[in-house]
């Protein structure tokens, strides 16, 4: 009986820590994001921070008119805000690839430029400015 219960409680110790662990490494489910440039404009400004929900499509797919937060394909270490549009052939994302504009086309490096986005590198949805 009393090797049961430290057992339990070694168990518990480890999952606090790795609970801990994934907390410091960036794994909370909000972002804070500050937008750069004048792609999204008028609804994000440069300056503008976004809080970002990482955990939004945990079970569901992005869709059409979502603001996303991704990984820029040209440069993995940056990120861009970039809304969701459909796919070039006109269909839904069900490939698991996304087609991504920015709102102020004139001014936005979107799709048009580097192509689809696979899923993996939207990081989450825009939730609030502030």
């Amino acid at each position: 009986m009393a090797t049961s219960r430290r057992y339990r409680s070694l168990f518990g110790a480890l999952v606090l820590a790795g609970v801990a662990a994934r907390l410091l490494r960036g794994g909370l489910p909000v972002g804070r994001y500050v937008v750069e440039g004048p792609s999204m404009e008028p609804a994000y400004r440069s300056g503008d921070r976004v809080l970002v929900n990482r955990i939004a499509y945990a079970h569901a797919a992005p869709a059409a008119g979502d603001v996303v937060v991704l990984r820029d394909p040209g440069r993995p270490s940056h990120h861009l805000l970039k809304r969701i549009a459909r796919s070039p052939d006109g269909g839904d994302a069900a490939s698991g690839r996304y087609y991504v504009l920015g709102d102020n086309a004139a001014q936005s490096r979107d799709s048009r430029q580097f192509g689809t986005v696979a899923r993996r590198q939207i990081v989450g949805r825009a939730w609030r400015k502030y």
